[in-house]
């Protein structure tokens, strides 16, 4: 099973919203700094987690984006579907398999439900981690995070010297 990196990304950017959130205006660029994705990369995602209804997104001079949820009611398994498919069968490539051969005839058929139980495992897996979860794995590593460019507004964060 292959998942593009638009899950990965859309987890990564909606964390970056919850942990600055609600006192730091969230932009494509800042949140492109903290992925190293392009910033009209991270627009496109955004404008797919708002058709979903995980961000609030503002566009002008003062525009950003904040969650449209609380992050304990945001789960991996929410943003996976705003970015990537939940079919099966676009998951898993499944190939034609050949009419005259009773095993190709028959292989679709036979491996389609396995498959259907990973997705349904995996669906499973996600909806039991939040947003809140991930805020709460975080906050012991941002202790460690040297000055850079997108940690220095974060109000966790307490600069080493």
């Amino acid at each position: 099973m292959r998942v593009s990196k638009r899950f990965p990304l859309a987890v990564h950017a909606l964390l970056f919203v919850a942990v600055l959130s609600p006192g730091k205006r969230v932009t494509s660029t800042l949140v492109a700094e903290s992925t190293g994705a392009n910033a009209v990369t991270v627009r496109n995602l955004f404008l797919e987690l708002s058709d979903s209804g995980l961000l609030i997104a503002t566009t002008g001079k003062n525009g950003g984006v904040q969650l449209a949820r609380e992050p304990e009611n945001i789960t991996l398994w929410d943003i996976y579907q705003a970015v990537e498919t939940p079919n099966v069968d676009e998951i898993f490539k499944m190939y034609e398999g050949s009419d005259t051969c009773p095993v190709g005839k028959n292989f679709y058929q036979i491996l389609h439900p396995h498959m259907a139980s990973a997705v349904d495992a995996m669906k499973s897996s996600l909806e039991q981690v939040t947003l809140e979860t991930l805020k709460e794995e975080l906050q012991p590593l941002l202790k460690d995070l040297r000055a850079g460019k997108c940690d220095a507004d974060l109000p966790e964060v307490k600069k080493q010297e």
